[in-house]
């Protein structure tokens, strides 16, 4: 399609975790709290949290938007600080984050 309007500029934010040992009840409550309020601001698309099989204290926590500029919204609205100091308090210090821009791969 030509002359139309770009396709929306879609990321995913990929945060690979690792949660105190005897932590988990409460990193998952307070993800949920977080999640809560995400799942309301505006550009958010969805999340995912799962946990490793291999190494129970890693987690992968995944979340989507409609375009970086919502991620970076996201990210210096001041609720938010406030919002994921209880669930990183759970977490170790080597953990890692990353933005991808979403690409659709189709079956051939």
């Amino acid at each position: 399609m030509t002359g139309g309007p770009s396709a929306p500029e879609r990321v995913r934010v990929i945060r690979l975790l690792r949660v105190r040992a005897g932590m988990e009840a409460d990193f998952v409550k307070s993800y949920k709290d977080v999640l809560a309020r995400a799942a309301r601001f505006p550009g958010h698309l969805g999340e995912q949290l799962c946990r490793s099989l291999d190494d129970p204290a890693q987690w992968l926590l995944t979340s989507e938007w409609d375009s970086p500029e919502a991620v970076q919204r996201w990210r210096t609205n001041p609720e938010h600080r406030t919002l994921v100091e209880p669930m990183n308090a759970c977490l170790h210090d080597d953990r890692w984050t990353a933005v991808f821009q979403v690409k659709e791969t189709v079956p051939v």
